[in-house]
């Protein structure tokens, strides 16, 4: 494993003792290269709970998933690791119902509806499923009207949200605050994840950008606890279309390195990891 992230992965497996105010540093966070991750991660963290998911995201990722029954027996015998390695960018979401999931919300656009290609594939993909939940789509603005019973609530970010429907890095800290606000109304338990997506983003600059806006804006929150990092670090084979279309021209799938890592999003990486104090 490469140094910068070594020392991490070792304070991972150490417990947190330290006292931590009443409001700070409560909310477990996961910041991931792909968001078929946040499968295991909501698992772990979904046991013997109802939940409902906020995703915000340029794509619905509701695909059925043929690995289905397996992932659920996997994830009922605490094999999250396993059960996770079965899931794909496209297709993680169908798994984790009906229990712990049982109300979906998906925004991909920050007012308005979503393109209506988008929306009949998120319907299509649904009506595909072998149980149903409650799913809605809904803009960032509609979402001070959305009300869950369940008891948990996980807020799923894919940054590529923030390359599609004129959205922009500009866009990152107006839209995380947005969803805070109503994490923060909650009187239950809320975990949240983030995803780069490096291959639905133009370049690694814009990528990089992305990245920076999202630690700043963890970095001024104080209620997130030192968080899991599997940037980098990933050996999951993306199996969506457009990793396949990449590797059909002879190229690689688009992904960070670790060495081209800025020093500021290394420093703002080193904030967030001294939390763990």
């Amino acid at each position: 494993m490469p140094f910068f992230f070594a020392a991490f992965f070792i304070f991972l497996s150490l417990p947190l003792t330290a006292p931590l105010a009443a409001q700070e540093r409560t909310i477990p966070l996961l910041i991931s290269d792909h968001h078929a991750d946040h499968l295991e991660f909501f698992f772990r963290h979904g046991r013997n709970t109802s939940a409902a998911m906020i995703v915000l995201d340029a794509h619905c990722d509701t695909v059925a998933n043929g690995q289905y029954g397996l992932i659920r027996n996997l994830a009922a015998a605490g094999n999250f690791s396993r059960a996770g390695e079965l899931a794909g960018n496209h297709n993680w979401i169908h798994p984790l119902t009906p229990a712990p999931l049982g109300t979906l919300a998906w925004i991909s656009t920050i007012r308005g509806y979503p393109r209506s290609d988008k929306l009949e594939g998120f319907r299509r993909s649904l009506a595909s499923w072998d149980r149903g939940i409650f799913a809605i789509f809904l803009s960032v603005e509609e979402l001070r009207f959305l009300e869950i019973i369940e008891q948990t609530l996980f807020v799923s970010v894919d940054l590529d949200f923030f390359y599609s429907e004129n959205h922009g890095p500009q866009d990152v800290f107006p839209v995380l605050d947005a969803l805070f606000a109503f994490s923060s109304r909650r009187t239950g338990a809320v975990v949240w994840a983030f995803c780069l997506s490096r291959p639905w983003l133009p370049d690694d600059r814009y990528a990089w950008t992305l990245l920076e806006q999202c630690l700043s804006w963890l970095n001024s929150r104080r209620e997130f606890r030192a968080p899991e990092i599997t940037l980098f670090s990933s050996s999951r084979v993306d199996t969506s279309r457009t990793a396949e279309a990449f590797r059909a021209e002879g190229r690689e799938v688009p992904a960070l390195r670790e060495a081209d890592t800025p020093e500021r999003i290394r420093a703002l990486i080193g904030e967030l990891w001294r939390r763990r104090n």
